[in-house]
């Protein structure tokens, strides 16, 4: 009998779950964020090609991005970021967070 190989999931699943949990636990969730996300030995989300997934995630309207400035207190100075939350509106995410 042949051995089961189990089916290449969709990163953007795990994508989707990973802004989703941290948005949970945050009020913004930056790419740095995500990165140090998927950087842990327990993720599912592949770390060669994150930004190009994170930004075909925007493209398809599976993420949203907005920029923010932020400041901080220790400098006293403001910069810009790239804050990502989930599309609870787009159907994969939908499916997704349903499940959930």
């Amino acid at each position: 009998m042949p051995s089961r190989r189990r089916a290449d999931r969709d990163p953007r699943l795990a994508l989707v779950q990973i802004v989703d949990r941290l948005g949970e636990r945050r009020q913004y969730v930056t790419f740095g964020d995500v990165e140090k996300a998927a950087s842990r030995a327990s993720s599912r989300l592949p770390l060669d090609g994150l930004a190009e997934l994170v930004e075909a995630a925007v493209a398809d309207s599976l993420l949203l991005k907005d920029l923010r400035t932020f400041f901080d207190r220790k400098t006293g100075a403001f910069s810009d970021h790239w804050v990502y939350r989930v599309n609870p509106r787009h159907p994969l995410a939908a499916d997704l967070l349903a499940d959930a």
